[in-house]
C-alpha cells in the first residue's frame, strides 16, 4: 500500500495529460477561420499560445501540488520520536 498514493499521482497525471490533449484539440486549434487580417491573425495565434501554455503551467501545478502532499504526509509519518 506504500505505492497507492505514487500510483495515484500517475493516474492524475496521465488523466491530465488525457483531458487536456481533448481541450486542445477540441477547444484551442478550432478557435475560428483563419482570418484575412494580419493584426487578427496574430490576436488568434497568440491567444492559442497563451492557452496552450496555461494548459501546460495547469498541468505542472497540479503535479508540484501533489508532489508536495505527498512528501508533506511522507515526513509527517516518518518524523523520529525522542527515546528517552
Amino acid at each position: 500500500m506504500k505505492l497507492a498514493s505514487l500510483i495515484g499521482i500517475e493516474a492524475v497525471a496521465f488523466l491530465l495529460i488525457i483531458g487536456e490533449t481533448y481541450l486542445f484539440f477540441m477547444a484551442i486549434i478550432p478557435l475560428g477561420p483563419v482570418p484575412h487580417s494580419l493584426a487578427v491573425y496574430t490576436a488568434i495565434t497568440l491567444l492559442k499560445v497563451g492557452l496552450t501554455f496555461g494548459l501546460g503551467i495547469l498541468w505542472l501545478a497540479v503535479m508540484v501540488s501533489l508532489t508536495r502532499l505527498y512528501v508533506r504526509s511522507r515526513l509527517r509519518t516518518r518524523t523520529p520520536t525522542p527515546s528517552s
